[in-house]
């Protein structure tokens, strides 16, 4: 009887977190990217990023990524000036 009240317990918790991860990304409130690595220091040239998104705050890393032509994404730190010339830059352009 123990055995059967610790199963039921451990299938409606998995259940619930299992509704709460698909709520979170149904809702855009999960972070779709945060930056785990060092920031990139070399300044990435304005005309070659594309977007940028500001990482979420459930993130442990204040960051902003940069999506360049190619595709790829570099994690940076938002205090530098040069990283809020290229956002500036990037909003202009939009």
């Amino acid at each position: 009887m123990k055995k059967m009240a610790v199963i039921l317990v451990v299938c409606c918790v998995l259940l619930f977190s299992s509704l709460d991860v698909q709520a979170q990304r149904n809702n855009g409130s999960a972070p779709a990217r945060c930056c785990f690595n060092i920031y990139r220091s070399p300044k990435l040239p304005k005309n070659g990023v594309v977007s940028f998104q500001r990482t979420h705050t459930y993130c442990a890393k204040n960051a902003v990524v940069f999506t360049v032509k190619i595709g790829r994404k570099f994690c940076v730190d938002p205090t530098q000036a040069w990283v809020q010339d290229v956002i500036a830059d990037v909003q202009s352009r939009t």
